[in-house]
């Protein structure tokens, strides 16, 4: 079915006429009770009933056995080797793109046996570990269909845009095969090229679809950023957007109150993820004309059924018209829950086939389990590691020890604090780099925002809340569903109190350096501060977070900025809670966190 053609789905969304039940207006604000805590730990539990968990036993009648589906490291390699990769600069590009579409292409240098690198011989005088060094130029060629574009690039480089003009092709649902190839001839200490030309190869995929006018969201592949049109669904330009959002029990809490969404609306979050089933339709419009006229984005999640390739045409066909869809979820969990390895790949198979338009997501809840396979089955990877208030040794459900073979204590291999989200986002972002998806798959984080029962003995506080954002966003997050509303509510303590300030935060002053394809990047850790540092060439972008339970000071040097020299006038607090600055460097109590802009001498 082409992808205008259930436009006629939904010929109520965007009708003024279409009028909202008055349900438990805003003024009856939600509050945070035990009895949601309880509702949302036992449907955790009851998820979690598979006779293992990541692969591992759990109940004291059962035995240790070794999970297996262990991440393997690439060996390295003595000698350099090229990791040659290209990809677009957007899927899918649309017909109006034709002309201003690009390829990125990365040719960096590296030692590890990561796929696709290939052995490259750099000129003999020349130092292959250091990358000031000029190593010549690879003379690329990128065909795709019938056009051929040829460019060189520098050895070791990443990010280098090539114009792609497309208006020789036709627009598709099907993908055009891309192959990228590259000569190389080093050059010797004279200048004069050696006669020994080496060859490499790469391949990719252009997704080149028809113009629409019902919803797109688009993957900027420089970045791994979303861009989106205005969620209204009358048109406009694509802008790009890190979605700041929240799961929400769709028959549970918004079938019955739909001024949940108001509230969230209201605490700066644009992005609702109703959790399945939608078995209410009338209420689930009402959801989508609420969150329309909110100017919000919503998720569409099939992970009750998205192993019924039937069912999964069937939503696919109707909902893909959402005029503010972004994207569609799966698998959830199917790591934990030992779900097999081909589902989620074909249900995206699947997907692609029908829409194209929208990008597919899914979560993992393993730190290791079948990474590889399952996510072969996503463009955008969500971790959802609980570390807030779990005894990480021993499960208090299931009255066992929890170690790398056996137990499950509610976060898989954790250690219970706050450096399992810095760990777990780091984890999946290199096993993508490895698996050579760095370019064409993101991450997201899921936040814990709940608690008081089973696993968990407590509630994450604001504070901490806000810095496993902190610290997914340094480690190259691009997208945050906190799991799950209602939440605790009320003062700066508390989850949505703390979000009513920083969403604005990370909207306004984070959002830009994430996307921009020209930022640099890093990140540091000093005595247990995790820092991440973004340059756009006028300006620094400092998010820094103490992931212990200490009293540290950090100098402006050991989070890169050495040069500072007048910190009054070059640093400017964005946002901070129990951590300050001196003329010196940074100042933490336990738990600090902060954002900063810095401007260059």
């Amino acid at each position: 079915m082409a992808h205008s053609a259930v436009t006629q789905k939904y010929p109520d969304y965007l009708s003024p006429s279409f009028n909202l039940p008055l349900l438990h207006q805003a003024d009856d604000k939600m509050k945070y009770k035990k009895s949601f805590a309880t509702f949302v730990v036992a449907g955790l539990v009851r998820g979690s009933l598979a006779q293992t968990w990541c692969g591992k036993n759990y109940m004291s009648n059962q035995s240790v056995v070794p999970p297996g589906g262990q991440f393997v490291l690439p060996p390295q390699s003595v000698e350099p080797l090229l990791s040659f990769r290209c990809a677009p600069v957007f899927r899918p590009y649309l017909e109006e793109d034709a002309q201003t579409a690009a390829f990125v292409v990365d040719t960096p240098i590296v030692y590890d046996w990561i796929t696709g690198a290939m052995p490259i011989s750099l000129p003999s005088d020349s130092d292959a570990s250091s990358l000031s060094n000029d190593f010549g130029s690879l003379n690329i060629t990128i065909n795709v269909g019938s056009i051929f574009t040829t460019a060189n690039v520098p050895v070791n480089a990443t990010g280098i845009q090539i114009p792609v003009d497309l208006s020789a092709l036709n627009a598709q649902k099907t993908p055009y095969n891309v192959t990228c190839s590259a000569t190389y001839s080093a050059q010797s200490s004279s200048g004069s090229e050696s006669a020994n030309e080496q060859k490499f190869n790469t391949s990719s995929s252009l997704l080149y679809l028809p113009d629409t006018n019902a919803s797109v969201t688009k993957t900027d592949l420089r970045t791994g950023a979303l861009w989106v049109r205005p969620a209204s669904g009358e048109g406009g330009a694509f802008a790009p957007f890190v979605p700041q959002g929240f799961y929400i029990n769709f028959e549970k809490y918004l079938a019955t109150n739909l001024s949940m969404i108001t509230q969230l609306k209201a605490d700066g979050f644009n992005t609702l993820h109703p959790i399945p089933p939608y078995n209410n339709l009338t209420i689930f419009q009402q959801v989508i004309n609420m969150t329309i006229s909110a100017g919000m984005y919503i998720v569409y999640d099939m992970r009750s059924n998205y192993q019924n390739l039937s069912a999964v045409a069937q939503q696919v066909n109707a909902h893909a018209s959402i005029p503010n869809l972004l994207n569609w979820e799966t698998a959830h969990e199917p790591d934990g829950n030992s779900d097999p390895l081909n589902a989620a790949q074909a249900t995206y198979e699947l997907i692609y086939q029908l829409d194209g338009y929208h990008p597919v997501s899914i979560v993992l809840n393993c730190q290791d389990y079948n990474f590889s396979p399952y996510v072969n089955g996503a463009d955008i990877v969500l971790q959802d590691a609980y570390p807030i208030g779990i005894n990480a040794t021993w499960s208090p459900v299931w009255n066992t020890e929890c170690t790398p073979d056996f137990g499950h204590c509610g976060c898989d291999n954790c250690k219970g604090t706050l450096y399992d989200i810095r760990a777990r986002i780091q984890t999946y972002k290199d096993r993508l780099n490895i698996l050579g998806f760095d370019r064409t798959k993101s991450v997201w984080t899921t936040p814990q925002a709940f608690g008081g029962a089973a696993y968990w003995n407590t509630t994450p506080t604001g504070q901490q809340w806000a810095t496993m954002g902190f610290t997914s966003f340094s480690h190259g997050a691009l997208g945050s569903k906190s799991y799950q509303y209602p939440t605790t509510s009320g003062n700066v303590t508390t989850i949505e109190g703390t979000a009513t300030n920083l969403t604005v935060v990370i909207k306004d002053y984070v959002q830009p350096f994430l996307v921009d394809p020209n930022a640099t990047y890093a990140n540091y850790d000093y005595l247990g501060v995790d820092a991440g540092l973004w340059h756009n060439g006028t300006a620094y972008l400092l998010i820094v977070a103490n992931l212990v339970d200490a009293i540290l000071y950090v100098p402006w040097k050991d989070v890169g900025l050495g040069s500072i020299t007048n910190a009054t006038t070059q640093v400017h607090r964005i946002y901070s809670t129990e951590q300050t600055t001196n003329a010196t460097g940074l100042n933490f109590l336990p738990g600090g966190i902060g954002i900063y802009t810095v401007t260059p001498p």
